[in-house]
């Protein structure tokens, strides 16, 4: 006998599983997260939020306290380079307002916020909405049927056990994921590349940085991708005065075990370029690169989220930032299954929509890898760069969730500044004239499905949404819009109609009028079924 039931475990309390708990809370289920460590991380790792993450934090109510928590109060903006050292020569800008710039997809900003601080928001905001956490809590054993999932979980500091039933499970415990493990699935990819070395250190470094305002105070984040004498990363923290120095990888490394503390000063002093600068190391440690991809990404009623699901080099920095929208994706999914307002085949869809993503980032992310910290890597096979905006805003999931058009050949990526408005596209981000429902497209989406349909349409959409929503119990506002803009970016005329799911992603449309309000609901009521596998007679 269980000791208890809960909806949805999520095994792991970090960027994945904890945005995993924010959004099923958000749509009405209360999960269950359980960490084996004493609580959220407290490591200077992984920092800044693309836009196209930070509107899933707005859907989340938490995009301003996350934007807040960065250097700066929140601008988004930082400066990155690629330079021979910290003096210069400056040889490649990666900045916001250059080819990091998405402000014409999106109508976020970047925000700069370090996952120890990310973290403890999105507990705050998980609890908030219902979830519980459970800390110093470890996963023993893990079985399931075809009708639940039932885990064995150890409270670290006593020993004590307890039995969990769960209708399903959600691994995102990480590089070395027990769920994983557990149920028997495989990595693919280039495997372990290599390790790098890290120095947290303490220096007063006005100086060499006194060209580039206020990040030796702390308001701005900078990072240097350094190639001079031996490739290496410098970076700023929260701390202001405190930095951080990432020796790059080589064929042959040392032995860092035995690397003593005036040897960690000399690195940082050359790989800076400063022979004199005066520090103090504050921590020390190594981390292994690795590019790997879980063959699949669910398994029965579990499925697999962030570092679980995926391990990629960090340049790039969608490694984070893709366990955050994991949990946004799939949260929507599992929530209508658990309310019954979806069949299990939706669920289906995450490995068919998030695997080939995450193949691309892990192949981007590898490229960069290459070219900023392991040339030595470079065989010749490495994929061609795709622009950061299209990376975060141009991919499509046209083979999951979604009713793909007939002549739909299925491509994974579109540019998202000239979109389509396919089924399994991003829906695109339009501003809206004034009088409209939302200052743009994108401000209408994120707690359920939306309807988009034109002002000039009567009320027949209006009525299918009603009815189709009626049958099938679902919550399903529409909206009409005004002007060409939007008819144009989602391909419709302006008595077309566009179905937009939770996750801001196209399910369907119809590009112009149904020839009745009886056909205009069956259309969409067949579209709906089938993006939910709610299979039944349209009468």
């Amino acid at each position: 006998m269980s000791d208890e039931h809960v909806p949805v475990l999520i095994v792991g309390g970090g960027l994945a599983g904890l945005t995993t708990a924010l959004f099923l809370g958000l749509h009405g289920v209360r999960p269950l997260v359980v960490e084996k460590h004493p609580g959220t991380s407290v490591i200077m790792k992984a920092r800044g939020q693309y836009p196209h993450t930070m509107e899933a934090l707005r859907i989340g109510g938490i995009a301003d306290r996350i934007a807040a928590a960065g250097p700066d109060a929140g601008t988004g903006e930082f400066y990155m380079v690629v330079a021979d050292s910290l003096a210069g020569p400056v040889l490649k800008r990666i900045m916001t307002e250059g080819e990091m710039a998405m402000r014409h997809v999106s109508p976020e900003n970047w925000a700069m916020a370090g996952q120890e601080r990310t973290e403890v928001i999105l507990a705050d905001r998980a609890a908030e909405l219902g979830a519980e956490l459970r800390f110093d809590t470890e996963l023993v054993s893990l079985t399931q049927s075809a009708d639940a999932v039932t885990a064995v979980l150890r409270d670290v500091r006593t020993g004590t056990e307890r039995t969990v039933t769960a209708d399903h499970v959600v691994g995102a415990d990480g590089a070395h994921s027990a769920v994983r493990r557990k149920l028997g699935i495989a990595m693919h990819g280039r495997g372990n590349l290599g390790e790098i070395f890290r120095v947290f250190f303490d220096a007063d470094l006005s100086g060499p940085l006194r060209q580039l305002p206020g990040v030796a105070e702390g308001r701005k984040f900078a990072l240097f991708w350094l190639q001079q004498p031996v490739p290496g990363v410098f970076y700023t923290t929260d701390v202001p005065g405190r930095y951080g120095y990432v020796l790059g990888m080589s064929r042959n490394p040392p032995d860092f075990a035995a690397f003593t503390e005036e040897r960690c000063v000399e690195l940082v002093r050359t790989g800076l370029g400063l022979p004199d600068l005066a520090m103090k190391v504050v921590e020390t440690g190594r981390t292994d690169i690795v590019s790997e991809i879980a063959d699949r990404f669910s398994e029965g009623r579990v499925h697999l989220v962030g570092d679980a699901a995926r391990l990629v080099p960090a340049p790039g920095g969608l490694g984070g930032n893709t366990a955050i929208t994991d949990g946004f994706y799939l949260a929507w999914k599992l929530a209508m299954v658990v309310k019954g307002e979806a069949g299990p085949g939706l669920l289906d869809s995450h490995d068919a929509e998030r695997r080939p993503v995450s193949e691309m980032i892990g192949e981007q992310q590898l490229r960069n890898t290459v070219e900023r910290l392991a040339g030595y890597l470079d065989d010749g096979a490495l994929a061609d760069p795709l622009p950061p905006v299209v990376q975060a805003f141009g991919y499509r999931c046209a083979n999951g969730a979604v009713v793909r058009e007939p002549d739909d050949a299925g491509e994974l990526l579109e540019d998202p500044a000239a979109p389509t408005g396919r089924p399994g596209s991003r829906a695109p981000y339009v501003v809206l004239p004034e009088g409209s429902p939302a200052a743009s497209t994108t401000a209408l989406f994120g707690r359920s499905f939306v309807l988009l349909t034109g002002e000039g349409t009567g009320d027949a959409w209006t009525a299918a949404a009603a009815g189709a929503a009626g049958r099938l119990g679902i919550t399903l506002p529409v909206h009409r819009l005004a002007g060409a803009e939007w008819e144009k970016s989602y391909g419709v005329t302006g008595a077309g109609a566009v179905l937009v799911r939770p996750d801001r992603f196209v399910a369907w449309r119809s590009k112009g009028p149904a020839a009745d309000a009886d056909a205009a609901r069956k259309a969409l009521e067949s579209a709906l079924r089938t993006v939910l596998d709610r299979p039944g007679p349209v009468l």
